[in-house]
């Protein structure tokens, strides 16, 4: 969904060539192999600086139903109330978060778990009142950045932000992975999931579409190939394409050197890129 985002990250800017942010969702945080994160950690010395944002959702299913707790959704969005909200800060920050952080030092690199309300990083408001605390990104500022880069310092933030009111909200994590990655320039964003990318059915097989342009996902989205859980994704890349971002993958985290394949650009899940002489 687009939304307008005020920029404040203004001193002390990384190098763009140098940013990468990897959004790592929620359905293969459990399934991510330990040489996935020693592949994270070398992209420091090969001059890269990860900022890696999570999701959670089926670790908060679980604990919402061992909670007896109902959920639904709209256009894919969890409808989040007071108690679901705090269930959602519970597993995001208390759990998933600092896994993925335990992950990164065991493999020998240096991160920090943060959420979006940590020192005001992700202003909200909401988007749609049916949706309860599901917040729309008001500004960013991503001034804290450029000091962990100069710690070598993975930064690992879960999808929450705050309004000016000091209430907590629950975000798409896919749209804050976008706005982080616009925000700071990043050169590439990497959607790590458990689906080896973007494919169409053909004669009853899945086919990968190992390159897409943004004209070739609009007719994809308009003959329904582009469905479900898929569509906030592309819709990410899409927004991430119009504010700069020269590159967007999707790809299967359990995949065998997945990261090393996508900086040494070999073909690998579905990279989303704009045509050359194409218009924003």
């Amino acid at each position: 969904m687009p939304h307008t985002v005020r920029n404040l990250y203004s001193e002390h800017a990384l190098d763009a060539k140098q940013v990468i942010v990897i959004k790592i969702g929620g359905s293969v945080l459990g399934e991510l192999s330990a040489e996935f994160y020693q592949e994270l950690v070398k992209l420091i010395d090969q001059g890269w600086f990860p900022v890696i944002v999570h999701g959670g959702g089926p670790a908060i299913n679980q604990m919402l139903a061992k909670l007896g707790i109902t959920s639904s959704f709209i256009n894919g969005l969890r409808v989040t109330d007071g108690v679901t909200l705090e269930v959602v800060q519970m597993v995001l920050n208390g759990k998933e978060n600092k896994e993925i952080v335990k992950r990164i030092q065991m493999a020998g690199g240096n991160a920090i778990g943060l959420s979006g309300i940590d020192q005001h990083m992700i202003e909200v408001e909401p988007l749609d009142p049916q949706l309860g605390y599901v917040g729309k990104i008001k500004q960013i500022s991503c001034h804290l950045f450029s000091q962990l880069q100069f710690q070598n310092t993975i930064p690992v933030i879960s999808p929450l932000g705050m309004d000016q009111k000091g209430q907590i909200y629950n975000i798409n994590a896919d749209t804050v992975a976008q706005a982080i990655a616009t925000q700071l320039n990043a050169s590439k964003l990497l959607m790590v999931s458990d689906i080896p990318g973007i494919y169409q059915t053909v004669k009853g097989k899945r086919k990968v579409l190992h390159l897409l342009t943004r004209e070739e996902i609009d007719h994809l989205i308009t003959e329904q190939h582009v469905l479900g859980g898929m569509i906030p994704k592309v819709e990410a890349a899409l927004q991430c394409l119009d504010h700069g971002i020269d590159e967007v993958y999707i790809l299967d985290g359990r995949e065998k050197g997945i990261l090393t394949k996508v900086i040494d650009h070999q073909l690998v899940g579905t990279k989303i890129y704009k045509a050359r002489g194409a218009v924003g």
